[in-house]
């Protein structure tokens, strides 16, 4: 079973300058740097508040230069945090896709899931470090809204959790999101399902980019530094979509290396999370 959303990772062309970018505009800070032989690809990772950010970098053939040479991108993989991640890594398997073992924690390729990465990793509470707080939500784009809740809720083991749906008209979808705790003040973390109906729309674009598979659209975070998350990102070249008194902005791809990040309010996101008592509280 998830229990956190812990992780998001990118495949980027040049991780030194990714680090580089990402660190001047959050305070994260490089807690690795080595070699990942399986992915064929130098990986570095940042401690990016509570949560980590890897960078893979294309070493050679292999799935990071399969993904970045077919110009996708940079979300490469988001990664959960579990009890017993070796149980889900099975589930998996038995799914009849690859997962590659690395110690502790397991990998799979998005050409191996329909265009999804996961990493999956044994709980550990670090320090935060920086601006940021949490990653809490990972966002797919999927062909089929019910079908992918149905897939990837039985693949991850998700099925029992609290799933409520909505639809977005000003952004173009309809929706889902699993939420691993439903109750009010527990960590937000989830997993987000869109399922395109405006194609002009970016959710959309993305959708018809991966060839109609889906794949990994946006990751979710939430920061008590926001209004100073912002400040830099408006400051340092712009990016920033959202008023500075609103609940939740963007931060463009472009600045973050391939990464839409949402950056949120936890207090006014716990306020709408739905729980078993009040299933439709997300309002949208």
């Amino acid at each position: 079973m998830l229990e956190q959303t812990d992780r998001v990772a990118l495949a980027v062309p040049d991780a030194t300058k990714a680090a580089e970018d990402l660190n001047a505009l959050f305070d994260s800070v490089i807690v690795d740097d080595s070699m990942d032989k399986d992915a064929n690809a130098r990986r570095i990772t940042l401690q990016w508040g509570y949560d980590q950010l890897e960078l893979f970098e294309p070493a050679g053939p292999g799935p990071v230069a399969d993904f970045v040479g077919a110009g996708k991108r940079g979300l490469f993989a988001g990664g959960y945090a579990a009890r017993d991640p070796a149980a889900v890594a099975a589930r998996i398997e038995q799914a009849g896709i690859r997962v590659v073992q690395q110690g502790d924690r397991f990998m799979v390729y998005p050409t191996d899931l329909r265009g999804m990465g996961v990493i999956l990793s044994p709980i550990v509470e670090h320090e935060r470090v920086g601006l940021m707080e949490r990653i809490w939500q990972i966002t797919y784009t999927v062909p089929d809204l019910e079908e992918g809740v149905a897939f990837f809720g039985d693949l991850l083991g998700i099925n029992d959790m609290l799933t409520n749906r909505y639809t977005s008209d000003m952004w173009g979808y309809h929706a889902a999101i699993t939420w691993y705790d439903a109750r009010k003040g527990a960590p937000l973390d989830s997993l987000e399902y869109l399922d395109p109906f405006e194609q002009e729309k970016s959710a959309a674009r993305f959708l018809t980019k991966t060839d109609g598979i889906g794949g990994i659209y946006m990751a979710s975070s939430h920061s008590d530094a926001k209004p100073q998350i912002r400040e830099r990102v408006v400051q340092s070249g712009g990016g920033w979509d959202g008023e500075a008194d609103a609940t939740i902005g963007f931060i463009h791809p472009r600045r973050t290396h391939g990464l839409l990040l949402a950056v949120c309010d936890f207090d006014a996101l716990d306020a709408r999370r739905p729980t078993p008592e009040e299933p439709d509280a997300w309002d949208h």
